[in-house]
């Protein structure tokens, strides 16, 4: 069974970019992944607390149909650009339905 995505809810064109984990031969991040389409953005500001115990000023979060990067086995990291503006991905979801699938990806911005 798989549920509905609230396509009448997409509200900006969006382009991803998601690394792979690991570090590139010059300390870099690996490239893996560009997305570009439609998005759930929804802009709310929020202060959380990372691994490390710094305060991370959370300004948004973006909601993509099903699963973006299905060669990607986490997702960890990666820029997210909306309206020319550049974010970062603090955390990612893949919330899947009751058959398994994935129903969509959350990427939380900073």
């Amino acid at each position: 069974m798989k549920f509905p995505f609230p396509t009448g809810l997409l509200n900006a064109v969006c382009s991803i970019a998601l690394n792979a984990e690991g570090v590139s031969e010059s300390g870099g991040s690996i490239a893996s992944v560009s997305w570009n389409g439609m998005c759930i953005f929804s802009e709310k500001t929020k202060t959380v607390i990372d691994a490390e115990g710094k305060k991370v000023m959370l300004v948004g979060k973006v909601l993509c149909q099903g699963d973006i990067a299905p060669t990607l086995k986490k997702l960890t990291d990666g820029t997210v650009t909306i309206d020319s503006k550049v974010y970062q991905v603090f955390a990612a979801a893949r919330p899947r339905n009751p058959d398994g699938s994935i129903h969509h990806t959350s990427l939380e911005l900073m």
